[in-house]
């Protein structure tokens, strides 16, 4: 039996890695930049070395998800009794893997590999022309190691990632077929509130768009209108557990919810106390030093990391500001982007209870802001820093 184990174990690991080698090699010879070729071994390599890091010394991260997803496929006896919205459906789709004897080490390893390919449809998306030229500043967006951390590990946001990656794909090249609406569905079984954003935000984008055909219009429309409609009590009874839909059960479910996560973890937010304005300054950019009493090693890492996101964003509001730009000049993959990342941010600002859990949350919208600021703008100049 152990032998069997090691056997699987060994194939997937050749599977694993001789796929990614065949995506580095094949992006890398799209280039002839030797800096860009050099950047896009770096994120490779980071990637999977944190995730590595993050599957061996998981019991220090005091995250219990991956563990909780291996162990539920691990006891159940049946596949389909695992089939279910949210953290079930992780367990779902490892649930084969772990009957045949993939460890979890290597499936931290599955998951990474999916994710990657989600950073590969990114630097595509982009452009490698454009990536060569691009602002070599706007490059450190996908080199923040948290990035790399929530999407190298067991869970879903390795999978939203890729998905949402393709979502822009997907409306970039105007394929608005029925592999769109099978990523939306993916996302609604994964993290069902937010594809009612997602839906939202290109209902919104096409009422407004006057490059677009009325019939295709009618169509995308009408058929997220009638998908929403589906899910919502499907939302409500199999997500939220909530039986019976009325002002007593939802006061009830918002009474229960507030009990939970009222100092829920090391570093809580109290949802009472704040305003939906600083949720949203957490969500972004907190911890902080000073501003933030950091408890222990890991917070001390996040607040570094957090700092070059505050810089960050600081010089690149600074250096488009003077750019002029105007939003009717964005494409409609542009304009997703954009109001999905919005409404996104104030979707997880309003229930946003632990800093943990918004560091984990920034990866649903910060590769699309990532997204539309390397893509806004066509071969901007090196930002020039004087030193007074």
């Amino acid at each position: 039996m152990v032998l069997i184990k090691v056997v699987v174990n060994s194939v997937v690991l050749i599977l694993l890695f001789s796929y990614v080698f065949y995506l580095l090699r094949k992006i890398i010879k799209k280039t002839n930049s030797k800096n860009l070729k050099l950047y896009f071994v770096v994120v490779t390599i980071m990637h999977f070395m944190i995730s590595l890091a993050f599957a061996f010394f998981i019991d220090n991260f005091n995250i219990p998800d991956a563990i909780k997803f291996y162990s539920d496929a691990q006891e159940e006896s049946s596949w389909l009794a695992l089939f279910n919205i949210g953290s079930s459906f992780i367990s779902f789709l490892i649930y084969p893997f772990v009957k045949l004897g993939v460890s979890r080490e290597v499936l931290f390893l599955v998951f990474s590999t999916i994710s990657f390919k989600g950073f590969l449809v990114y630097f595509e998306l982009i452009g490698l022309k454009r990536l060569e030229k691009i602002n070599k500043f706007l490059l450190l967006a996908f080199l923040f190691p948290s990035l790399h951390l929530w999407t190298g590990f067991l869970g879903k946001e390795p999978l939203l990632f890729l998905l949402m990656a393709l979502l822009i794909k997907n409306i970039s090249l105007k394929k608005y077929n029925l592999s769109l609406v099978l990523m939306f569905v993916l996302i609604f079984l994964i993290r069902p509130h937010v594809f009612f954003v997602l839906v939202f935000s290109l209902v919104i984008v096409f009422l407004f768009e006057k490059n677009i055909s009325q019939k295709l219009k009618r169509n995308v429309i009408l058929t997220a209108v009638f998908s929403v409609l589906i899910f919502i009590p499907v939302f409500l009874f199999f997500f939220l557990r909530i039986e019976t839909l009325n002002f007593t059960s939802l006061q009830s479910y918002y009474t229960s919810f507030m009990e939970i996560t009222a100092n829920l973890g090391r570093s809580s937010v109290s949802i009472e106390s704040t305003t939906i304005f600083s949720r949203i300054f957490y969500l972004i950019f907190m911890p902080l030093p000073i501003v933030y009493n950091i408890k222990n090693e890991l917070q001390f890492v996040a607040a570094l990391e957090n700092i070059g996101y505050l810089l960050f964003f600081i010089t690149i509001i600074i250096f488009y500001a003077k750019k002029h730009l105007r939003y009717r000049y964005f494409g409609t993959n542009q304009k997703f982007a954009l109001l999905s990342s919005i409404l996104l941010i104030l979707l997880f600002s309003s229930y946003l209870y632990n800093l943990g859990l918004g560091n984990r949350m920034r990866i649903m919208f910060f590769p699309y802001i990532f997204y539309l600021l390397m893509t806004i703008v066509n071969f901007p100049p090196t930002i020039k820093i004087k030193i007074n």
